[in-house]
């Protein structure tokens, strides 16, 4: 009963930062009639699609601590990589996915393994986050965590759902800044 809240949870942050994302879109750019027409299309799409992605609960508990690691770590390295020894956050991210691709390649008999990549990977997009959103590791750590805990609640929905490892990370992302926003505001 509670791994389908903890998915409907899940499902429902990433669907109201796909709308809010959206809804921005459309507030900025409402003086051209073709974007608002095209995000209004947008928004109709997704939310078909959202009413046919199937919300199973699952339990893979040890498999789920595992998964948030594995963001954390991807997001940790990433941001590592991009601040500390100056290169691109793409490149740095692209370092990460290329290195945890050949993981799978030694460990060939474990499943749990053959997944790690994309855990690591969906954290690489957290640790992308620019210097000026994202201005230290707590809050790397605070959006990786978050991710990490979508990943898992939206484990087996958006199949077929193109750019799911990208917008987990957006709405981890946003989900911290808005934390860390709302806590610096009462302090």
């Amino acid at each position: 009963m509670i791994k389908k809240h903890v998915k409907q949870l899940s499902f429902s942050l990433i669907l109201l930062s796909h709308l809010g994302f959206l809804a921005a879109i459309l507030y900025e750019k409402q003086q051209n009639i073709y974007v608002s027409v095209f995000v209004v299309l947008v928004i109709v799409l997704l939310l078909i699609r959202y009413k046919k992605t199937s919300l199973k609960a699952k339990n893979h508990d040890l498999e789920h601590v595992l998964t948030v690691a594995f963001v954390f770590f991807g997001a940790i390295i990433t941001y590592v990589l991009s601040v500390s020894f100056k290169l691109s956050s793409v490149l740095a991210a692209s370092l990460v996915g290329l290195v945890v691709s050949f993981v799978p390649s030694f460990f060939k008999k474990n499943n749990f393994i053959k997944g790690m990549p994309t855990a690591v990977y969906c954290g690489a997009f957290v640790g992308m986050t620019n210097v000026d959103i994202a201005p230290d590791y707590i809050f790397i750590a605070l959006a990786s965590v978050i991710t990490g805990f979508l990943l898992v609640g939206t484990k087996d929905a958006f199949h077929g759902f193109g750019g799911k490892l990208g917008t987990l990370a957006f709405g981890g992302v946003t989900l911290a800044f808005f934390i860390t926003f709302i806590i610096s505001r009462w302090l």
